[in-house]
This record gives structure tokens, sequence and C-alpha cells, in this order.
């Protein structure tokens, strides 16, 4: 008798898997700048590398493209989770994954996050 308990969805948005070239900028926060994973209209998940605990008390962030103009500043939100996903048996050097859920945003912001989702990403999580 196998015992399995089927995952329920609690996403209000679908995600979208993003391009090469993302990446995310917290403030007020010490991560740096983290390579964008994936995204929805409701918030994101990115990945960075820290060399000491994290203390991300972020209120905004950005989001910008390498290789594009791109750049979508301002971004009201609050981080809820922050996972290590790698450490370094040598130094003091960790990998990490954070999940975002964006505030209220402007119409402006809205559309330009669907702008986003439309030309920077590859389908859906």
């Amino acid at each position: 008798m196998t015992n399995t308990k089927e995952r329920v969805e609690r996403r209000k948005h679908r995600r979208f898997l993003v391009q090469e070239g993302a990446y995310v900028i917290l403030s007020p926060s010490d991560t740096g700048a983290g390579r964008l994973k994936n995204i929805s209209m409701g918030g994101l998940m990115f990945e960075y590398v820290s060399l000491k605990a994290p203390s991300i008390n972020a209120t905004e962030l950005e989001i910008f493209v390498t290789d594009s103009l791109f750049r979508l500043h301002q971004i009201p939100c609050q981080s809820v989770w922050d996972l290590p996903i790698y450490k370094s048996p040598t130094f003091s050097l960790q990998k990490r994954r954070c999940g975002v859920q964006f505030g209220d945003l402007s119409p402006h912001q809205l559309s330009r996050l669907e702008y986003f989702i439309q030309n920077h990403t590859t389908g859906e999580a």
C-alpha cells in the first residue's frame, strides 16, 4: 500500500521560468544581485551567493536584464522564505534561494511586469 499525498498548489498566479541574464537586487539587503529563476504576477524566486547569514528585510526590488535595456525599479516586496541550497565545505560561502512576494504594484509596474514575463521567460515552471 502506497501512501501518497497530493501536493496542493496554493499560488494565485502561474509561474514562469526566466531566461539567462535576468537578475534581482533587493533593498535594503546585503544579498547583492541574485539570478532570477522564476517569476509570476505575484512574486519571484532567485538564487544568490552569500558569505554570511542573510539579513533580508527588503521592502523593494529591482529586476534587470544584462543584455537588454529592461529595468523594473522600486517594486514593493516582502521576503517570504530564504533557504540554503549549497554550503562550501572549505569556506563560509553559501548558495541560497529566496522567495519574494510583490506588494501593491502601480498600473505602470504591472504593465512592465507583464512585458517582462512575455519577453524574458521560457515557459511555465
